[in-house]
């Protein structure tokens, strides 16, 4: 079983971080993986979910990444044109490599303050003490898509059945939720979903699993929120909330 964590740990620290912090989206770059593969890793990452990041104001952490002119050059065509995020600034612990970014119009730094590269676990923790760790997307979420996230999810929109919002921490829908919500993703119970109309095919908290709403129930029009009590998901009118 502990080389079974050790592994996962391992493998979670290889993995690129995409969070929300106050001046927009921040991509972490983890140290252990050689450049060519984290440009794959990134473009796999971003081509599952591309409407959902066009023009948002973009950081990139490269941590220990050393760079050239040309790669920071193809790293700021691939983020702007392909993805049509709005790079500004990149962060690397190397000198030259800010230099270069410096020459390609980006603001820069050591570190960006939002950057932990701490194991899977704390990185967890600091997502959740932080109430700027969230996304937010404007849109209606299809059958068949799918969001996952380290922190909070605000939908502005209706989440479809076949749809699917795994977060570590609250999921938020201000509109329908009706496909797979599962909230505290990392085992936080104290996390809660709410939505302007709950109906979800699925909803979880942490390792617990709700019930599907009640028939009578499932024409009522009210907010509602699901939250852990006694080793229970309860459901209850968000007006209730103390």
């Amino acid at each position: 079983m502990k080389n079974t964590i050790q592994e996962s740990e391992k493998e979670n620290l290889d993995k690129i971080i995409i969070k929300g912090t106050n001046d927009g989206l921040l991509i972490i770059f983890p140290d252990s993986l050689a450049w060519n593969d984290l440009v794959q890793q990134l473009s796999d990452i971003l081509d599952g979910s591309k409407n959902f990041w066009i023009g948002a104001s973009t950081s990139v952490d490269l941590g220990g990444h050393k760079l050239d002119e040309t790669q920071i050059k193809r790293l700021h065509e691939m983020l702007n044109k392909r993805y049509h995020l709005n790079l500004g600034a990149i962060y690397a612990h190397n000198n030259e490599t800010r230099t270069f970014a410096e020459k390609n119009g980006l603001k820069t730094g050591d570190a960006h303050p939002n950057a932990s590269r701490n194991t899977p676990g704390n990185e967890i923790v600091n997502s959740l003490t932080n109430s700027s760790n969230a996304i937010y997307l404007k849109q209606t979420i299809r059958s068949g898509q799918s969001i996952r996230f380290d922190g909070n999810v605000v939908i502005y929109g209706d989440t479809n059945p076949g749809s699917e919002i795994i977060a570590s921490g609250d999921i938020v829908v201000l509109g329908s939720l009706r496909g797979i919500a599962h909230a505290g993703a990392k085992g936080d119970e104290n996390s809660q979903i709410a939505a302007l109309s709950l109906r979800p095919t699925q909803l979880r908290i942490a390792s617990y699993i709700g019930r599907p709403p009640d028939e009578q129930n499932i024409s009522a029009v009210y907010p509602e929120y699901a939250w852990i009590s006694n080793g229970e998901i309860h459901i209850a009118p968000l007006k209730s909330k103390k």
